[in-house]
């Protein structure tokens, strides 16, 4: 378990410094307050990110791969899906002028600031989780949900409800013909 995830700026090496570490659930979820837990499981994480600094300027180039548990959208059973992505950052140092009511050419968007000697990687690996969280999460491809009348997982068992049933505030347009 990672102790610190602060880097202090002015000790990365010329060459830069290589950034590892795994974590569990227990690490994601003490990101969140009480009322705000997501609805899934973070199982493990692993990361992997070099460092390098120039002239101030912080360079953060890294991948990282996770498990996640989650409920799948169609059939509500627990699924473990594996996520990743790699990703960059530049973190450039604030100045006392920098407001963040300014407007930001596209240049800026990929860009960040850090306050200080130091920068902590906690809220950029947090924020590249949970942009890999599908917003449509399913345990296979080929999951066929529940049944929409009765409710029972189709995967696991049958029913048998009919699949034409109508709903009875749309019945009169069943026989309903345009004339051309």
């Amino acid at each position: 378990m990672a102790n610190s995830l602060k880097i202090n700026v002015f000790l990365v090496p010329e060459e830069g410094q290589r950034f590892v570490f795994s974590e569990g659930d227990a690490w994601f979820q003490g990101r969140f307050r009480d009322d705000e837990k997501p609805g899934f499981f973070l199982e493990k994480i692993d990361v992997d990110c070099l460092i390098t600094v120039t002239s101030g300027t912080v360079f953060i180039k890294g991948s990282f791969s996770a498990l996640i548990d989650i409920c799948c959208s169609r059939c509500l059973e627990r699924a473990k899906l594996p996520i990743g992505s790699d990703f960059t950052y530049t973190l450039i140092p604030a100045k006392a002028e920098t407001r963040e009511d300014l407007e930001l050419t596209p240049e800026e968007l990929e860009t960040s600031y850090y306050q200080g000697d130091f920068i902590d990687l906690t809220p950029i690996i947090f924020e590249q989780i949970i942009l890999q969280i599908p917003m449509k999460a399913l345990c296979s491809e080929e999951c066929k949900g529940l049944c929409p009348n009765c409710g029972v997982n189709l995967n696991t068992s049958s029913c048998n409800c009919k699949l034409n049933v109508v709903n009875d505030r749309i019945a009169v347009l069943k026989n309903f013909r345009i004339k051309k």
